[in-house]
């Protein structure tokens, strides 16, 4: 192999000595000295047998076999390059699958909707494959390459990167309110129909906090008479007049009045978490090409 190198390095000198006709110009370019590309040349016509330069004390000019050689060499080098820029463009690129872990209700509201767009984006390379769940993932047991949870990330092995922030938000349909009224503080809420959501690593439904103006947060115990595992779920029941849902702002968007914390100043403001990303550590994939877009 190192003698493979030294005969490379050879050709080399020897093509930029025809190219520019003079060892001179070649050792300038390369930043040589005429000396060592001369030196070379010689080294490799002894290995041929043949004479690759007619030379004189001015210039220097291809033999009819060293155009010959000249032609093959340049073609082979010219050929060597190509693959490397290929090869190096390849390893900039993401590639390969892309195993995601989303949460139910973000998944499909949000991210979902870009995947067609990155798939089309790196068309041929890049496969996408989704799960969607709210649970805890273990990447090295459940083969996930990136994952999006709420919250703060406990284990300190792992690099989160933050998306955005999300705000709780608790919404009824119009038709609920105007049977049932609007309640104007938010402990009333325990005399409406409130719809629970189960969390997934405990079965327990999760609590429904608010911010308080003293900076403090105040939990409501709602009686929850009907509980779902899914946040679409409790869309679903809350647009069909079940009642109040607590749920992250960008499920509720566009579904919804809002009764609390938008629009009623001083009532209560819902106690807003960030979504963040969190790649495996160490990458085996582009995905910080995937988080940039999630982020925009």
């Amino acid at each position: 192999m190192r003698d493979f190198s030294i005969r490379l390095n050879t050709v080399e000198l020897f093509c930029a000595a025809a190219k520019a006709k003079s060892f001179t110009a070649a050792a300038t370019e390369l930043g040589t000295t005429p000396s060592a590309i001369s030196k070379a040349v010689q080294r490799l016509e002894n290995r041929l047998g043949i004479k690759l330069f007619q030379r004189s004390t001015r210039a220097i000019r291809l033999t009819d076999d060293g155009q010959t050689y000249y032609a093959t060499c340049r073609n082979a080098l010219q050929n060597i390059q190509d693959v490397e820029k290929a090869l190096t463009r390849h390893r900039s690129m993401p590639r390969g699958v892309l195993r995601l872990s989303l949460p139910y209700s973000y998944g499909i509201k949000r991210v979902v909707p870009l995947v067609p767009r990155y798939v089309e984006r790196y068309l041929g390379q890049v496969r996408v494959s989704v799960s969607l769940s709210n649970s805890a993932i273990d990447f090295v047991t459940q083969d996930f390459d990136m994952s999006i949870r709420l919250g703060e990330v406990s284990d300190s092995r792992l690099v989160a990167r933050k998306l955005h922030e999300s705000h709780f938000c608790v919404v009824a349909s119009p038709a609920y309110l105007r049977q049932h009224g609007v309640p104007s503080r938010p402990d009333e809420l325990r005399q409406h129909n409130c719809l629970g959501l189960l969390m997934p690593d405990s079965g327990r439904v999760m609590p429904w906090a608010f911010s308080e103006e003293n900076g403090g947060t105040c939990e409501i115990a709602i009686q929850p008479n009907m509980t779902f595992d899914h946040p679409l779920g409790i869309v679903a029941a809350a647009l069909n007049d079940a009642g109040f849902a607590r749920l992250l702002d960008f499920t509720t968007r566009r579904s919804y009045q809002w009764p609390l914390g938008r629009g009623i100043v001083g009532i209560s403001t819902p106690t807003p978490s960030g979504l963040r990303g969190v790649p495996e550590q160490p990458s085996r994939f582009g995905k910080g090409t995937y988080i940039s877009r999630l982020s925009d």
